[in-house]
């Protein structure tokens, strides 16, 4: 059920001409007075008892309201329940959608990271330090996702986050921990937050899968000792905090707001982490490589999410996965001026004997994002001779991927 299809469905609890809100969760900050029945008399009342809007009337036990003077119990108890009602609805649909926490020290790079992903690079000189918690619905790759970008300052870390921290971690599905790689004088600080973050999803019984992003991993920094020394340092003390948790596993993952295809390669990542049917895919792959005798295969849509991909070496996966990312954005190019998107795309590389070549098999989501198969093979004629055969048990798949 979409959210428009949510809202239509409760929209007959609010009085004619309520403007109901296009965020579901919103819906619970309307003041009482919004629902039938709930007149402005009466909803002063329940402002002045400090129920100010739907959810905290939802928040109220029927069994034992609250009294009220010149309100019946009666009455309130049929708001309470409705507001219930709405609540559920609400939470239900919101749970839907995966819940992404970004998380890390101010001037980790978080929220430069989440404008990347939007193609928003013209903001990101004048970003300021997040205030508080930065919470928006995006589609990433096509999928709806909540992103809680938790600013880093230490008043809010302190005073707000591990202050009431089931109002930020609770129902997590992935926590992204952000790190400035080239600021080692604050590794002690960033290990120990992230000590603080590990100890309220233990507190509160959540274990998502985490993953460390190594931020500022800039290309020419990365060739330095000292950026390798730092890698090591905050990777070291992050898996020394880890082990103090049973269960938490810390994946890395370095990125640069400099090379997009760093940033849609974490999320990526990322997303496969909490995807229902992503382990699927990657057996489908190596089945697919296997049969094939290719080296390598990615299945990657054309706005950069990779679904999954096999390969027998790290050189072979980064090989297909950044020739097929740049190739993708060189294909983008060519239909923003109005140029037919090829089916077929493919590099020769003959003096070392392969080629990478991607095949359009399907489009995905309500955006028709393009999908691509690409293949690092000596032999592009056995790929076309199985193709349809691997598409057929893909695409449901990925129809599924969240």
């Amino acid at each position: 059920m979409s959210d428009d299809e949510s809202i239509s469905k409760i929209k007959d609890f609010f009085k004619t001409g309520v403007l109901i809100p296009d965020e579901l969760d919103e819906i619970l900050n309307l003041k009482p007075e919004s629902l039938i029945g709930v007149d402005q008399i009466n909803s002063d009342k329940l402002l002045d008892r400090n129920i100010k809007s739907i959810g905290d009337l939802a928040s109220l036990d029927p069994e034992n309201p609250p009294e009220i003077k010149e309100l019946s119990n009666h009455i309130l108890i049929k708001w309470i329940k409705i507001s219930r009602v709405l609540e559920k609805v609400v939470r239900e649909q919101i749970r839907k959608q995966k819940k992404i926490v970004l998380i890390g020290l101010d001037n980790g790079g978080k929220t430069s990271i989440l404008a990347v992903i939007q193609d928003r690079f013209s903001i990101i000189k004048s970003l300021l330090p997040t205030k508080g918690v930065q919470r928006e619905k995006l589609d990433f790759f096509g999928f709806p996702i909540i992103s809680w970008d938790l600013g880093g300052q230490v008043q809010y870390r302190d005073k707000y986050y591990f202050n009431k921290p089931e109002l930020f971690f609770t129902e997590v599905d992935l926590v992204l921990y952000v790190i400035d790689t080239q600021d080692p004088s604050r590794f002690n600080e960033a290990a120990e937050y992230f000590r603080q973050v590990l100890t309220a999803l233990k507190d509160l019984d959540e274990q998502p899968p985490v993953l460390a992003v190594l931020n500022k991993s800039d290309q020419d920094i990365r060739k330095t000792l000292q950026w390798q020394k730092n890698k090591t340092d905050i990777v070291n003390k992050i898996d020394l905090v880890a082990k103090e948790f049973q269960g938490i596993v810390v994946e890395y993952c370095d990125t640069t707001i400099f090379q997009k295809e760093s940033i849609m390669q974490m999320f990526s990542i990322a997303l496969k982490k909490v995807s229902e049917t992503s382990e699927i895919i990657e057996n489908i792959l190596e089945d697919f490589t296997r049969t094939i005798e290719a080296k390598a295969a990615s299945l990657i849509s054309m706005d950069g999410l990779i679904f999954g991909n096999y390969t027998k070496n790290s050189t072979d996966e980064m090989l297909i996965n950044n020739t097929a990312l740049l190739l993708q954005t060189l294909s983008n190019f060519h239909t923003s001026i109005g140029l037919i998107r090829e089916k077929s795309i493919s590099l020769d590389f003959p003096l070392n004997g392969f080629s990478i070549s991607g095949e359009k098999l399907f489009e995905y989501s309500d955006l028709q994002i393009p999908v691509f198969l690409w293949v690092l093979t000596s032999n592009l004629e056995l790929v076309y001779d199985k193709l349809e055969y691997f598409k057929e048990q893909l695409m449901p798949l990925i129809n599924m991927f969240l």
